[in-house]
């Protein structure tokens, strides 16, 4: 939310992520995100069988059912999508294992019938998710899942204006007493107002950019570059 930058790069530093992206009117991101999504029914179908004796037809009949269900829910809402969308899954596991994993499936597995190509993406996630997989030992599904998806039609994001790397005088708002925690104490600190920056400017912390609700932090090193969406990328010094 609005707070979040305040403590991003700190964060980053700590937790090592090199790279930290403010958006425009942070404390209303989550509002931003609800415009951009898309409508998305989950289905799960328990279906227990070895994938050595499963039946490409049997599941295909619970998809098509399922999928079904998501039709139904979506011509039940009050909106119209652009377009539906399916994806499919199976909750997998080792025969004699107790969890599972989720395992994406591609439609075009199911038209080849190629029962091979989903142990070998089960065996991929089985080692993405526990870092080991065993090829050679028979796998199971636990059961069968769809996403159905009413794909929105997504609101326009205008670009704002292109600049040079250096901020125009008007974004800067002078400089401040600023305690970043670093050696020296409190510090004078560039202070910037983020609605003056253009898109192409440049800034190096340690440095603050005030908007309506929020403020970003930079520390020193770290070097924030405006996007063309007006959006804030940070590279975050020494995080490794």
């Amino acid at each position: 939310g609005g707070a979040g930058p305040l403590h991003a790069v700190a964060v980053a530093r700590e937790i090592g992520i090199r790279k930290v992206i403010i958006p425009q009117a942070p404390g209303m991101f989550s509002a931003f995100g609800m415009l951009f999504s898309d409508l998305r029914y989950d289905f799960v179908r328990t279906w227990l069988c070895r994938l050595e004796d499963a039946s490409f037809r049997h599941m295909e009949t619970i998809y098509r059912a399922l999928e079904a269900q998501g039709r139904a829910a979506i011509a039940g809402t009050s909106v119209k999508p652009q377009k539906i969308a399916f994806k499919r899954a199976a909750d997998m596991r080792d025969v004699g294992q107790e969890h599972a994993v989720t395992v994406d499936i591609p439609l075009a597995v199911f038209t080849r019938r190629d029962g091979k190509a989903i142990k070998r993406l089960f065996d991929q996630m089985h080692e993405l998710r526990y870092g080991t997989c065993a090829p050679a030992e028979p796998a199971e599904i636990v059961s069968l899942r769809s996403t159905v998806s009413g794909v929105m039609r997504k609101p326009p994001q205008p670009k704002i204006k292109r600049g040079r790397a250096a901020p125009p005088k008007t974004a800067f708002a002078g400089k401040r007493p600023v305690n970043l925690g670093e050696r020296g104490g409190f510090r004078s600190t560039p202070t910037y107002r983020r609605a003056e920056l253009a898109a192409g400017n440049k800034i190096k912390g340690p440095a603050l950019i005030e908007e309506h609700a929020s403020t970003t932090v930079l520390m020193s090193g770290d070097v924030l570059t405006v996007d063309p969406l007006g959006n804030l990328l940070i590279a975050v010094a020494g995080a490794r």
